[in-house]
């Protein structure tokens, strides 16, 4: 088969829903509940902080909503910059032919995010929460958690010497 075969087709271009819903998925944050979840920000939270930057009434909530699902297949220049401004990308993201941008960005952001799910899911559950409970903390504070398990092992080292109490 050759490269001009009519049976081999060109790579899928993806659409303006799914590049916007995996852009979406790498911002996910962790469930601080139920480790190996993570919550997208809503509909709501995306339009909030657009307009917060831009202006009341440059998107609504129900216009992501549209985008995300399709309804909307190919939204005005000035919305997609927009968006792409929101996650700190260029506007080339969204690029529909599929450019040589877009289609790095996008591979490298799902990596991103099988590489995170996939850390989530190998850590026992309690590491998982801990991890996530310590990101939040000051520079300080997550100096005194590692203190804390630095003790807490040289504790149970002594403990297994010496055997059960």
């Amino acid at each position: 088969m050759t490269a001009d075969s009519p049976d081999q087709s060109p790579p899928s271009v993806p659409s303006f829903s799914d590049v916007l819903n995996l852009l979406l998925r790498a911002q996910a944050r962790a469930h601080p509940n139920r480790p190996g979840e993570f919550i997208e920000p809503t509909n709501t939270e995306i339009a909030d902080a657009i307009n917060a930057k831009h202006g009341t009434g440059t998107i609504t909530n129900e216009h992501i909503r549209r985008l995300r699902n399709g309804q909307v297949k190919s939204p005005s220049v000035q919305m997609a910059s927009v968006l792409a401004g929101f996650f700190q990308l260029p506007l080339d993201v969204f690029n529909a032919t599929g450019s040589e941008t877009s289609r790095k960005v996008m591979e490298e952001v799902q990596r991103f995010v099988d590489a995170r799910r996939q850390s989530e899911s190998s850590e026992p559950p309690t590491v998982a929460v801990l991890a996530r409970t310590t990101r939040r903390l000051s520079p300080r504070g997550q100096a005194r958690v590692v203190q804390y398990a630095q003790r807490l092992r040289e504790l149970e080292a002594m403990e297994n010497e010496t055997g059960p109490a």
